[in-house]
């Protein structure tokens, strides 16, 4: 349904990039962002892509970029690079990303900006090397989701694991449509020597955002704000950091 063919539209969207700009076509569309990057993106991934729905944090995690604050990046749940692939114009990051057509999208976009991002395809969770089901959302590849009935199998990998092989981390994104607490059993912040101060974003619902506010508290994370989503009330992102 995401998937990036048939190649020739692909190939055409490129050439109308490449001569017109910012331009559609045939279900894609070219997203001009930050950092003269350019996002391809299919047409239910534009608000996601432009990050629409989250300006308060976007606008953080830039100045906190631009100022030298942070200079690497592990975005779980990276969807089509609407943070790694632009930020990493500017620092290192490591994009996890379970979904394979989505996953296609998201290593394209690295490749045609020359991102500085490590783009892995993989399912962020508890345990390392644990085979789990992901169901595709009917809205959108946004909003895809751990499901034990799902069509979509991906191997797993831990946050401790993800350090040890491509860490240390300035800034940790987590956006994981409601296994944000399953994610965060598997980073122990507190067993890693950090050498300077350590920002994270999570991306919470109803039923997990006490699970992680005790998390953030347990290891000494202090939040800076939250933000609502502009499309629903009902998520809301988390900014933290550490002393």
């Amino acid at each position: 349904m995401y998937a990036l063919f048939p190649p020739y539209k692909v190939v055409k969207a490129f050439v109308h990039r490449l001569s017109f700009g910012n331009w559609y076509c045939k279900g894609y569309i070219w997203i001009h962002r930050e950092f003269d990057t350019w996002l391809l993106a299919k047409l239910d991934q534009i608000i996601d892509g432009c990050l629409i729905d989250e300006p308060r944090t976007w606008l953080y995690v830039k100045k906190l970029v631009l100022s030298g604050r942070v200079n690497s990046i592990l975005d779980i749940g990276a969807h089509i690079g609407a943070y790694s692939v632009v930020l990493c114009k500017k620092i290192f990051g490591v994009a996890i990303e379970p979904m394979p057509d989505t996953f296609t999208i998201l290593k394209f976009n690295a490749i045609v900006n020359n991102s500085n991002v490590r783009a892995i395809r993989r399912a962020v969770w508890s345990e390392t090397n644990k085979l789990i089901r992901l169901q595709r959302s009917i809205g959108h590849s946004g909003s895809d989701f751990v499901s034990n009935d799902g069509d979509v199998e991906a191997d797993t990998v831990c946050v401790d694991d993800l350090w040890t092989l491509f860490g240390p981390f300035d800034l940790v994104k987590i956006d994981a449509e409601g296994s944000e607490d399953r994610i965060l059993l598997g980073f122990s912040p507190n067993k890693i020597s950090l050498n300077k101060k350590m920002y994270i974003i999570i991306e919470v619902r109803p039923k997990t955002i006490n699970f992680c506010l005790r998390w953030l508290k347990q290891n000494s994370f202090r939040v800076i704000f939250t933000e609502k989503l502009i499309r629903s009330n009902r998520v809301v992102n988390i900014v933290a950091e550490t002393p």
